[in-house]
């Protein structure tokens, strides 16, 4: 009997051991397995490199976060062809490119907003696709323009990259 308290003692020492020494590189796993499958892994590691889900390997928590992003800048991407629509535009065209963005937009945000409500009962596959399709929705509203305009192409890129690093983690969860 006290060999076997003995081995079982060496062995949970081992476990704890194993799992106390590798706390630290969770987060270097987590980061290591998701952002070099998106579209801009620099941005991906730069943003995500400090935050403190990470750092717990909470990754449904980080899925969180990282759709709230997303959804934040399809928002204020919406906001903003609004407004660029409220000015005179010289160019017969992007008026009516800008009106097919925003309806690209809507339709981005509302599959955003679906996948925060399928991550609460943890339908991975589901906001995975949700979330590609939002990016492709920023990337059609692009496609439009001979030249994005420069106040647009910013935010749609936040929104492309954010979309992609959602879609990646919940692919990775399934």
């Amino acid at each position: 009997m006290a060999k076997f308290w003995s081995s079982s003692l060496f062995f949970l020492s081992f476990v704890l051991v194993t799992l106390f020494g590798n706390i630290p590189n969770v987060k270097a796993d987590i980061l290591d397995d998701v952002c070099p499958k998106t579209i801009n892994p620099p941005l991906c590691f730069q943003v995500l490199r400090n935050d403190p889900y990470v750092y717990k390997g909470d990754i449904h928590s980080l899925l969180s976060i990282v759709l709230s992003i997303a959804q934040d800048n399809t928002t204020s991407t919406y906001n903003l062809i609004q407004s660029i629509l409220q000015q005179p535009i010289k160019y017969p065209n992007m008026k009516d490119q800008l009106i097919g963005c925003l309806k690209n937009y809507k339709y981005a945000s509302d599959n955003l907003e679906s996948c925060n409500d399928l991550l609460r009962i943890a339908n991975y596959r589901k906001i995975s696709f949700l979330a590609y399709a939002a990016m492709y929705e920023s990337l059609a509203c692009n496609q439009g323009f001979r030249d994005v305009p420069p106040q647009l192409k910013q935010l749609s890129k936040v929104v492309q990259e954010f979309s992609d690093v959602s879609a990646v983690i919940a692919y990775d969860l399934e």
